[in-house]
C-alpha cells in the first residue's frame, strides 16, 4: 500500500511540474505513457539487447570473480599479489575505461559487455574474498583430517560459510552492471536503451527518453525484486 502511494505521489509531482513547463522539455505522463505503447516494439528489442550485454558482462564477472577470490584464499602469495592491483584497479569507474574500449574494439556489443564485466567483477571478487577469507582455518583443518577432499572441503565448508557474502557480492555486482550498461550505451552503442536516451536527446524527443528511463527503472526494480526472492532462498540452503 505505501508503495502505491509513493508511487502515485511521484506521478501527481511529475503532472503537476509537467503542467508548469513546455511540453518539449518536460512532458506529462499521460504522454510518455501513449510514447511507451508506441514504441512499445523497438523499446522491447532496445531492452533485449542491453539484457545481452548484461547477461555476458555479469556471468563472466561471476566466473572470473570467484575464481579469483578462491584463488587468493588459498593462496598466499597470489593473495599478496593480487590485492593491491584489484583495489588500484577497482577505483577505476567503469565508464572511465569507454573510451578506450571504443578505439580499441569500436562501438558495439563487445566494448559495452567489457564495461558491465569490470562494473560487476570487483564487486563479485571483493564480498567473495571477504566471505572466504572471515572463514576460520580451523574448519577447514578439521575437515582434512576425517577424511573431506578439497571439494568437498570447498562446497560442503567455505562455500556455505561464506555464502552470506558471496551472495551479497552477486546481487551487488548485478546492480553496477545494469548501471554499467546504460553508462556504456549513453557513451556509444549500437542499440539499447542507453542509446535509446542518447538518440531522444538528439532528436530532442524527450518523451522518448523518458519512456526508455521509465523501461530502464521497471526492469531495474524487477531484476531488484526477483533478486531478494533468490537470496532469500539461496541463504536457507545449506548442504
Amino acid at each position: 500500500m505505501m508503495r502505491a502511494l509513493g508511487l502515485l505521489g511521484l506521478l501527481l509531482a511529475w503532472q503537476a511540474a509537467a503542467s508548469v513547463s513546455a511540453p518539449h522539455v518536460l512532458p506529462g505522463p499521460l504522454v510518455v505513457a501513449g510514447t511507451l505503447f508506441d514504441q512499445r516494439g523497438a523499446l522491447l528489442v532496445d531492452a533485449g539487447r542491453s539484457f545481452a550485454r548484461v547477461g555476458a558482462g555479469y556471468l563472466a564477472a561471476v566466473a572470473l570473480g570467484l575464481a579469483v577470490a578462491g584463488a587468493m584464499r588459498a593462496s598466499r602469495p597470489i593473495d599478496l599479489v593480487m590485492a593491491p592491483l584489484l583495489a588500484g584497479l577497482r577505483a577505476v569507474p567503469p565508464l572511465a575505461w569507454a573510451p578506450m574500449l571504443l578505439l580499441w574494439i569500436g562501438i558495439g556489443d563487445g566494448s559495452a559487455a567489457i564495461v558491465v564485466f569490470l562494473g560487476a567483477f570487483f564487486p563479485v571478487a571483493r564480498m567473495a574474498r571477504a566471505g572466504l577469507g572471515a572463514v576460520p582455518d580451523q574448519l577447514r583443518i578439521a575437515a582434512s583430517n576425517l577424511g573431506a577432499t578439497p571439494a568437498s572441503i570447498v562446497w560442503r565448508v567455505l562455500l556455505p560459510a561464506a555464502l552470506p557474502d558471496v551472495v551479497t557480492g552477486l546481487r551487488l555486482g548485478w546492480t553496477l552492471a545494469w548501471m554499467s550498461v546504460v553508462a556504456a550505451e549513453l557513451v556509444g552503442a549500437d542499440g539499447g536503451l542507453g542509446q535509446r536516451v542518447l538518440d531522444a536527446r538528439n532528436l530532442a524527443r524527450p518523451d522518448i527518453a523518458l519512456a526508455s528511463m521509465v523501461v530502464i527503472g521497471t526492469l531495474a526494480a524487477v531484476s531488484e525484486a526477483a533478486w531478494g526472492r533468490v537470496e532469500r532462498r539461496i541463504l536457507r540452503w545449506r548442504p
